[in-house]
């Protein structure tokens, strides 16, 4: 039985399909021209290279809004109309984003959620850290947990948020640092059993960079016992959590692998710990 692609299955010959593949089409040129790195510091270029991106960016938002328009009478069944508007809302919204109109982004990515885009609280969620509200972003991050969406990067998202306020009470001398680290640890954990190259080793450097060497071993030692459980599936997990662990434990380092019953590294070659390694 042969499948289709969904590029397959959609109708070029449709006026709203055609400009879809416009604004794809501009907006992955405006990505890439975002993502640029000079070899050498050149001021003009870097402007002419952020006056494309922008110009690239504002033509998607221009091109997705045509797009709205046309869905009513286009002729194309409720579902796949319904689809486009989400998508459109989804894309400006990124561009706005991208282009720092925050609370345009927010709107746009609102109405998005609320046509069902689940996963537009995440989104929802990055905004509003970026525009300074963190108990927006936390509110959203906690709602998509509730629905079960991104969860991932639910988890890792309040974890920054956490991080940041147990940072900011750090410096201020507040005792509150402490609920916030744990907080932030118990968060980053959550998301690094889905991903966790994305969780542990971002725990552990955020850790690390304020000083708090015992807390990020204590995230290491987790994420050791948690990769060891689950070996097949984190083979360079634990290989690089191995070299680390080693590094911050020093001289504790043997008691961390007595609770694994075997190096991280053995474990991923699948031989048994030599207790007389040096």
């Amino acid at each position: 039985m042969e499948t289709n692609t969904n590029e397959e299955m959609i109708d070029t010959s449709q006026p709203v399909e055609r400009l879809v593949l416009i604004a794809d089409a501009i907006f992955d040129r405006a990505t890439t021209l975002d993502s640029v790195k000079l070899i050498k510091k050149d001021d003009e270029a870097e402007q002419t290279i952020a006056e494309t991106r922008d110009e690239g960016f504002n033509g998607v938002i221009a091109v997705w809004r045509l797009i709205i328009d046309m869905l009513p009478t286009s002729g194309l069944e409720f579902t796949r109309r319904r689809q486009l508007e989400i998508d459109a809302y989804k894309v400006i919204s990124r561009c706005h984003h991208r282009l720092k109109n925050l609370e345009k982004a927010i709107g746009a990515i609102t109405k998005a959620i609320d046509l069902g885009y689940l996963d537009g609280f995440i989104s929802l969620g990055a905004i509003r850290i970026d525009s300074g509200d963190e108990e927006g972003a936390e509110a959203a991050f906690k709602t998509a947990l509730a629905k079960n969406t991104q969860t991932m990067r639910a988890h890792a998202g309040l974890a920054e948020i956490y991080f940041n306020r147990g940072t900011v009470a750090l410096r201020n001398g507040d005792a509150a640092h402490v609920d916030y680290f744990e907080k932030a640890e118990e968060e980053f954990i959550a998301a690094g059993k889905e991903r966790f190259t994305d969780a542990f080793e971002r725990a552990m450097d955020l850790f690390e960079t304020i000083g708090w060497k015992d807390r990020a071993l204590s995230i290491g030692e987790k994420a050791a016992q948690f990769y060891s459980e689950n070996r097949l599936k984190y083979g360079d997990g634990l290989r690089n959590m191995d070299a680390r662990i080693r590094k911050l434990a020093g001289e504790r380092y043997e008691r961390i692998l007595s609770g694994v019953g075997r190096t991280l590294g053995d474990i991923v070659g699948g031989k048994q710990r030599n207790p007389h390694r040096k």
